[in-house]
């Protein structure tokens, strides 16, 4: 039998096996060399498929720094020591001086008597950072105050781990949850924690996804968190990021849903918000767009609801969530849109309600060919109807284009008709129980320009005011209302019963705030912080 050696090879094969070690060295080289993005991978303890995440479902309270330390022998420290918070008296209130730290986020606590600041502390050495977060919880009407560590990250940068830190819902009065990000020696852990108040404890809930970046490819670029909430039915949590898009994520079970798409990046013109306390989302491509997509926060299902409209749509819902609307145009011809240098104002000629659903109800239109307009303005629980904005366009002294009223409607939500209410200069006799409050923005130019509307349900009659504010405290049951006026930098006061009478409660003109947003705490408290360079100052001002 003639013997099978490497010599008896035919120098063919030779020469075939020699090209295909050729093309197996040249792909590995290429796959290594090739540059692209930082891949992250998504990893569950359990190893369980990809739309599952892992959940701690009896954990054990844990101490920030002691677990980075413990968890990363391998990886450097840097000990930014306690939070140091000065207290100063103040006219009305007091001030906390955080020293040598930024605060980042702020957020009125569910009992809406404290408010919880989340503040910033970092250090960059040799393209590498340390980055530490706090929180800083405050209770104005007592004095008090108390500080906790909620975060720490090592890596290239603060800003990935810095937006990733946010405050997502309560669960109770004294308990929320909050998203954070963890080193795991290379690895980066995106992770729900949830925060205990009353006891200061920390205990992880569920790990969202981690990053780890492959060698060669570059410096690492972490996802980020754009945004995550704790839906109504505290069941869930809905969040957008730069990995995964929006999702939803089952607290009970670790279900994962991706939702749309392509919403991992941001993109300029898109319009993306959730809806006040309604557990309803938006996301589309181009803001006014009919293809919009309605996502239910709770059930984490996505429809498309209003592409039957062949004009613009707006949609929103009233201050309390309780209804649904969208303001729409007959075409989608350039001039439906008002042009502001930030913002733009869509100029309807009618009102379509909507459930939670996104199920079609009563619709308001005025004619196709009318000159004038018609937008939603506010509603009325009690009288299941709707506050509708009638109005035509006008050029301003400065030769500016702005809505003038015609009249302000209630459209009953069983009939659908509209009935046009009559305007009073002198409230007088109003209950306070009888009271809708509206408001609508008249150009787009000034995010204070507005129109408020007191409307008495009671005889259909109506007050409007022309306050210079964007910021509005409603206090029904005590018949107050507070409002910010920014030109003048002074609080009033005013109520549902007298709305035409103003009291000046508070000038803030010596306090040059760069931040426009107040909250607002029972007991009248105010609330603001202001940026500086060795640290940002909180301020809180009883307003009687």
């Amino acid at each position: 039998m003639k013997k099978f050696g490497l010599r008896t090879v035919h120098p063919y094969v030779w020469l075939v096996l020699g090209g295909l070690l050729l093309i197996v060295l040249f792909a590995a080289v290429y796959s290594v060399s090739k540059p692209g993005v930082n891949r992250a991978t998504q990893v569950s303890a359990a190893e369980t498929n990809e739309d599952r995440v892992k959940l701690f479902p009896s954990p054990p309270a844990y101490q920030v720094l002691e677990a980075y330390k413990e968890k990363n022998p391998d990886l450097p420290g840097h000990d930014f020591g306690p939070l140091q918070l000065g207290k100063v008296k103040l006219n009305r209130g007091f001030a906390l001086t955080v020293k040598k730290a930024q605060v980042t986020k702020q957020y009125k606590a569910a009992d809406e008597r404290r408010m919880i600041y989340f503040i910033e502390r970092e250090l960059t050495q040799e393209e590498q950072a340390w980055t530490q977060m706090d929180i800083a919880v405050a209770e104005p009407s007592s004095g008090q105050y108390a500080t906790q560590t909620v975060g720490y990250t090592y890596g290239p940068s603060p800003e990935p781990f810095e937006q990733s830190t946010l405050l997502c819902g309560f669960v109770s009065d004294d308990e929320f949850l909050y998203t954070t990000v963890l080193n795991a020696d290379q690895e980066w852990i995106y992770q729900v924690n949830k925060f205990d108040l009353s006891q200061k404890t920390i205990t992880p809930v569920m790990e969202l996804f981690r990053y780890e970046p492959l060698p060669g490819n570059g410096p690492a670029v972490p996802p980020v968190i754009y945004s995550a909430e704790l839906t109504p039915d505290k069941q869930h949590l809905f969040v957008r990021d730069s990995l995964n898009g929006i999702a939803n994520y089952n607290l009970i079970t670790g279900k994962m849903q991706r939702l749309i798409g392509g919403s991992n990046e941001l993109r300029a013109g898109e319009h993306f918000e959730t809806i006040g306390t309604s557990g309803i989302a938006l996301f589309g491509a181009n803001r006014y767009q009919s293809d919009i997509y309605w996502i239910d926060m709770n059930a984490g299902t996505v429809k498309q609801p209003f592409v039957q409209e062949k004009g613009y749509v707006d949609p929103g819902t009233d201050a309390k969530g309780k209804e649904m609307y969208y303001n729409f145009t007959y075409d989608r011809a350039p001039e439906q849109i008002m042009q502001g240098d930030n913002r733009t104002l869509l100029l309807s000629s009618g009102v379509q309600l909507v459930d939670l659903q996104g199920n079609l109800l009563k619709r308001f239109a005025l004619p196709q060919d009318s000159k004038e307009r018609l937008e939603f303005g506010g509603y009325s629980e009690s009288k299941k109807s709707v506050l509708l904005h009638k109005y035509i366009m006008a050029t301003g002294s400065k030769g500016q284009p702005y809505k003038k009223t015609v009249s302000w409607l209630i459209g009953d939500m069983t009939t659908g008709n509209m009935t046009v209410l009559n305007k009073v200069d002198v409230p007088d006799g109003w209950d306070k129980n009888d009271i809708v409050f509206g408001k609508i923005c008249i150009e787009p130019l000034s995010p204070v320009n507005e129109e408020q509307v007191f409307v008495n349900v009671a005889d259909n009659s109506y007050y409007m005011s022309r306050w210079k504010t964007k910021q509005v405290d409603l206090r029904q049951e005590e018949d107050v209302v507070t409002f910010v006026d920014e030109p003048s930098k002074r609080v009033f006061v005013s109520s549902f019963t007298r709305p035409d009478l103003l009291v000046a409660a508070f000038s803030y003109k010596k306090y040059n705030w760069d931040n426009q947003d107040f909250s607002w705490l029972d007991g009248h408290w105010m609330a603001r912080h202001q940026s500086q360079t060795d640290g940002d100052k909180i301020f809180f001002f009883q307003v009687n």
